[in-house]
């Protein structure tokens, strides 16, 4: 899967100009689903621009819409197109000309279809004063830069796959105060393995265990086993938090679409890594996933892999940072008793109980009684 590491190669223009037929023009843009609004601007002057943007340091690919802004007025929007010949170290890239007057100021906004958000800009230029004939950056010597931040105060909605790597570079995004509509869709399996699980957001998972489903979360390390126990009934997932899962009803070899969601006011792109046990929000192969553990679908072991081995992303591992460097982990799991909270100490003075611990209205005639924590016996 292309990484988010947006090198935008673009060349601002009022028409998008087609460089070769080895363009390839996003899915998202064949739709006609532009983010930013452009108005057409007819102007004799324009000046053009090679741009290289990034994000916290990464680029990203045709995921992402430039919008080219007079103002808040949006003069141009374009999609990064990717190539799979022409200029193929450079990958992504558009070819425009932003059409306008002298002393006109223009910024520039950048829009992740992927995950329909707005990013921020930090160290971005706020704005370029048009200047007739200019061009800014070039393919043969130098791109100009657009950096970006990792933060952003538009977001609406997150739809996660496994398919789709969350590119926050362990960041938090501060979201609308609205909140933001969380969403991670996994095919799960119904044959009762074992499967791994890790999220961006807390999700309340009542009604996936109510199909059928168990979760179990990490309690220890110990003699190269490793310990997990079922959730409480009462509990949900915490966002970075890894955790595992299976289908405990009626097993057969089909799969079915599990579905996590939640509103929340912040989606974090950070994970724990307090222990052992540890997740990934992008996909995992080769140098990153070598020497890694990961669960059988049995989930009795954590089996060492090398680097033909694959993780896609919002699954689990084991990475051994002490102890014996075994081939494979065992793994053990427990009904461990939770969610016993206040527990009150009760005043049983003068009260009369039988041997059974069954308490007495009347003091009986004969017998053996319990009171004050002490055993009578009456003739």
């Amino acid at each position: 899967m292309i990484k988010r590491l947006f090198t935008v190669v673009a060349f601002l223009c009022a028409t998008t100009v087609s460089l070769t037929a080895q363009e390839i023009t996003p899915e998202w843009y064949k739709k006609g689903g532009s983010h930013f609004k452009a108005v057409d601007k007819n102007s004799e002057s324009n000046f053009t621009m090679a741009v290289m943007g990034t994000i916290d340091g990464e680029r990203c690919d045709s995921a992402f819409e430039i919008g080219v802004f007079c103002g808040e007025e949006c003069r141009l929007s374009v999609p990064i197109y990717s190539s799979d010949e022409l200029f193929e170290y450079y990958n992504f890239y558009s070819k425009l000309t932003v059409n306008g007057e002298n002393k006109e100021k223009f910024s520039f906004r950048l829009y992740d279809h992927r995950n329909n958000v707005e990013v921020a800009a930090e160290k971005c230029p706020e704005e370029i004063t048009f200047t007739a004939d200019k061009h800014y950056g070039s393919f043969n010597t130098e791109l100009y830069e657009l950096a970006y931040a990792g933060s952003t105060t538009h977001r609406t909605a997150l739809a996660i796959d496994d398919a789709n790597d969350l590119s926050f570079s362990g960041k938090q995004y501060s979201i609308t105060a609205e909140g933001i509509a969380c969403s991670y869709t996994r095919i799960a399996h119904l044959d009762g393995s074992y499967e791994t699980i890790v999220l961006p957001f807390d999700a309340d998972i009542t009604a996936i265990k109510a199909a059928g489903f168990v979760f179990e979360k990490y309690y220890g390390f110990e003699e190269n086993v490793i310990k997990f126990g079922k959730l409480a009934d009462n509990e949900n997932l915490k966002a970075g938090v890894p955790y595992l899962f299976r289908y405990a009803g009626e097993t057969g070899d089909g799969t079915m679409e599990v579905e996590f969601t939640a509103n929340v006011q912040q989606v974090s792109g950070n994970l724990n890594s307090d222990n052992e046990w540890r997740g990934t929000f992008k996909h995992m192969d080769g140098k990153a996933i070598a020497g890694k553990y990961i669960l059988n679908a049995k989930g009795d072991k954590m089996q060492k892999v090398g680097n033909n081995a694959s993780l896609a992303p919002y699954h689990c591992y084991w990475e051994l940072t002490s102890g014996t460097d075994a081939s494979e982990l065992h793994v053990s799991h427990h009904e461990y008793i939770t969610g016993i909270e206040d527990i009150q100490e009760c005043n049983h003075s003068g009260l009369i109980f039988d041997l059974n611990g069954r308490i007495l209205d009347n003091m009986p005639s004969s017998g053996i009684i319990i009171k004050n924590n002490k055993k009578i016996y009456i003739k």
